[in-house]
């Protein structure tokens, strides 16, 4: 598939419930698309909030609703790995699943394929890193790679008060 094909709101939703049944889906007449269920990536479950907003956000955003993220001890919401950290509100913090620049992530692409497994594999990690004080997954460095434009945080913020 080219990268200049976008999936449809509706193949992204069929995806999901036919990937995820788990998961439920809201769509509001604006577009935005806000899914949310479980999942166990390995000890917990998580509940998952996936934003996908055509746009108005260029890719999906996803944030843990429960149970909240949190630091290790000693340490604060910005050290935590690969998080597209809002200093704001760290509640509404994105993973960082993917590295724009290297193309890991096109419209045309399924959320239910790519986006959720990696949300999966981050809170493996996440999981560990609390465990042994180390980002063990591979990537291009511990650091938030993916930061949001101001209209993509504006827009999450925007969608994030309809659910928070």
């Amino acid at each position: 598939m080219t990268n200049d094909v976008v999936r449809s709101t509706h193949a992204q939703l069929r995806a999901m419930r036919a990937t995820w049944a788990d998961f439920s889906a809201t769509k509001r007449g604006d577009g935005l698309v806000i899914w949310y269920g479980p999942i166990r990536p390995r000890g917990m479950v998580y509940g998952l909030r996936v934003f996908w907003w055509p746009g108005r956000i260029d890719r999906p955003y996803v944030m843990v609703a429960h149970p909240e993220i949190r630091p290790r001890d000693g340490l604060t919401y910005a050290d935590i790995p690969h998080l597209m950290f809002n200093a704001e509100d760290p509640v509404l913090s994105g993973l960082c699943l993917f590295d724009p620049a290297g193309k890991e992530w096109t419209p045309a692409d399924l959320i239910a394929d790519t986006t959720i497994p990696w949300a999966a594999e981050w809170l493996h990690y996440y999981e560990l890193w609390h465990v042994t004080g180390e980002w063990l997954a591979p990537g291009v460095g511990p650091e938030a790679v993916a930061p949001l434009s101001q209209g993509e945080a504006r827009a999450i913020e925007e969608a994030a008060v309809h659910v928070h």
